[in-house]
């Protein structure tokens, strides 16, 4: 009887308000089945009505990749993707942070994430040279050896390209050094990269 009473009132419920929630939604004729692992870290365009968002990933065999869909899941459609980082130079279940400069069109990107050193790691995108990330990247935070604590789950990072801005990124992580409490590496064009703790 009681289970009777209970299915009446989900049906007046359901009718008051006119639709059936979906159990599932069924796959984007355009996706492509990925095996995620760890985290993501997605950037939208700035003052894009159309919601361009790039999404990147770490793959099972430790590479991160990026995907670009042109908006919301829910009208936008998946048309590029492409990888970037290289397995051998990522940390498995890395965390990942990614922060646009100057994010119109996505003419500055950087990747942030942690190598198998335990080493606060960039790539970095810009428009007129594409990819650049690795031991060859001399402006990547990379250079700077900052090391993370293992184990930790804190990666942050953050972009103002606004005229006099203190500093054009910030990336806050847990350092392996004492004392091993929150800390933010910026970057600005007359000082580059400086570490400094939260007190």
């Amino acid at each position: 009887m009681f289970t009777f009473k209970v299915m009446q009132i989900a049906m007046l419920f359901g009718g008051v308000f006119g639709r059936v929630i979906p159990r599932g939604v069924g796959p984007s004729p355009d996706s492509i089945p990925e095996s995620f692992v760890g985290n993501i870290a997605a950037i939208q365009a700035t003052n894009d009505l159309t919601g361009d968002t790039r999404i990147y990933f770490q793959n099972a065999d430790n590479s991160i990749e990026e995907i670009g869909v042109t908006g919301p899941f829910t009208s936008g459609r998946l048309f590029g993707q492409g990888l970037h980082v290289p397995a051998d130079e990522v940390q498995g279940n890395t965390l990942i942070a990614a922060v646009t400069i100057d994010g119109e069109h996505f003419q500055e990107i950087h990747l942030f994430f942690v190598s198998p050193a335990n080493i606060l790691s960039e790539y970095i995108f810009d428009t007129a040279t594409g990819w650049r990330g690795g031991t060859s990247c001399t402006d990547c935070i990379t250079v700077n050896a900052y090391a993370v604590q293992p184990g930790n789950r804190v990666l942050y990072a953050m972009g103002n390209s606004a005229s006099g801005s203190p500093a054009v990124l910030r990336v806050g992580f847990v350092s392996a050094g004492a004392p091993t409490t929150l800390s933010e590496a910026d970057y600005d064009l007359v000082n580059g990269w400086r570490l400094a703790q939260l007190n």
